[in-house]
């Protein structure tokens, strides 16, 4: 792959997502999109890594085959089941010789976390740091990173993701078992959250609903960062299956008349379907399927703020349903916004994680390897002083190595 191209890996329990695509001037370009439904997502858990090692090794092939170049590098997404979030804060004495910010200094703000957050245990990862604030002598303060500010100090507050290190060990291994590198790691909701709160104008406190084919997703976002997550075992496969249930119909023609009809009301002239089942009928049959969703959320409504109570924005393969937002808006009584990716080449909602996951990976600063050795420290160099030049005083100071950058998205519509 070229240098600014990404390539970005989503299992679920809809199947194998990859989208190929770079960032620029804000918008994101995609060279390629494909799905693979032979190897799915049961509960969020991996029910056969050697299957799913195949569906990704014959995704990998078909993407590297029609793009005629070879992909061995992937970012890869992973959900926010059992997902915790914690808030931490770091500082570090800049590097420079001339007390100027690098990003030498922000990763080293980054593996003082990390270091921070390590189970001594094993059982628990961190998945991802997600800067939210830094602060330089000042006291001053900004939201993006303070490349080239004069200071002494520089110092970080971040969200912490950890997750059970049995999960993330185990998307992990069906990855590097399919011959592919991992660039980094991504919890598919922050990503999703940011990618949203990339357009002009986007609200930064909502609730996030990432609907699945088996599992539901839901983010609160606050001050536009993930603040919490809960998971729902149920998607659009569950309603499909109720459907069936209900009429006696086998999943394919209970699936059809889903996604035809949806939550729709009978028609004005007489109509039902060749087995005499009205509209009407299957409105009601989804709207009982949807009670393990409702309540769910309504759990998590009870928990936060009032004002992020008051948007729902909706994404996903799930999301599609027709007449899902009108029904969330009339229960909860608040607005409810489907969001589907404006992106050539993936203009599809079980996309969007994929798509976020590309502008969240290109926009973020401090990327390092992840063979980096985090107890390495450097001193400050300085400067050649000829005899007869005064030499600063308490000029050393520790550092670690400086990594690549890449720039923030402009805002767009």
């Amino acid at each position: 792959m070229n240098g600014k191209s990404v390539c970005c890996l989503e299992m679920t329990s809809s199947g194998i997502k990859l989208v190929i695509g770079y960032l620029q001037g804000g918008t994101i370009y995609v060279i390629h999109a494909l799905e693979s439904t032979r190897s799915k997502l049961l509960k969020g858990s991996i029910e056969d890594p050697s299957e799913m090692t195949i569906s990704i090794k014959e995704l990998i092939n078909s993407a590297s085959n029609t793009l005629k170049e070879r992909i061995s590098e992937v970012v890869l997404g992973i959900p926010s089941i059992d997902l915790s979030i914690e808030q931490v804060n770091s500082e570090t004495n800049t590097t420079d010789p001339n007390s100027n910010v690098t990003l030498f200094d922000g990763s080293n703000c980054l593996h003082m976390i990390e270091k921070q957050k390590i189970d001594p245990e094993g059982l628990k990862t961190v998945l991802d740091v997600v800067p939210y604030e830094y602060t330089i002598d000042g006291p001053k303060s900004f939201r993006r990173f303070p490349t080239n500010q004069n200071s002494l100090t520089l110092g970080m507050k971040a969200d912490v993701e950890i997750l059970p290190s049995v999960v993330v060990n185990s998307f992990k291994k069906v990855v590097n078992d399919a011959g592919l590198k991992i660039k980094k790691i991504v919890n598919t909701t922050n990503a999703a959250i940011k990618y949203i709160n990339s357009y002009q104008k986007a609200p930064s406190e909502f609730l996030f609903i990432d609907f699945g084919a088996r599992i539901t997703t839901i983010g609160f976002s606050y001050d536009s960062r993930l603040c919490r997550t809960n998971t729902i075992n149920f998607g659009s496969d569950d309603i499909t299956e109720r459907i069936a249930r209900d009429f006696n119909l086998d999943f394919q023609t209970a699936d059809y008349y889903k996604e035809t009809y949806g939550l729709s009301d009978d028609p004005k002239f007489s109509y039902s379907t060749k087995e005499n089942i009205k509209l009407s009928d299957i409105k009601k049959s989804i709207i009982s399927s949807l009670t393990p969703f409702v309540d769910g959320l309504s759990q998590l409504i009870l928990s936060i703020d009032a004002t992020a109570r008051n948007l729902f924005i909706i994404s996903g393969g799930g999301s599609d349903l027709f007449g899902l937002d009108s029904y969330l808006s009339q229960y909860f009584q608040n607005r409810v916004l489907r969001f589907t990716p404006n992106s050539y080449g993936a203009r599809n909602t079980i996309f969007t994680n994929c798509l976020a996951m590309i502008m969240y990976y290109s926009t973020y600063e401090l990327k390092s390897s992840p063979s980096r050795p985090v107890d390495l420290t450097l001193t400050r160099i300085i400067p050649n002083v000829r005899p007869n030049e005064k030499k600063d005083d308490g000029d050393s100071k520790e550092g670690k190595p400086q990594t690549s950058y890449s720039g923030l998205p402009d805002e767009r519509l």
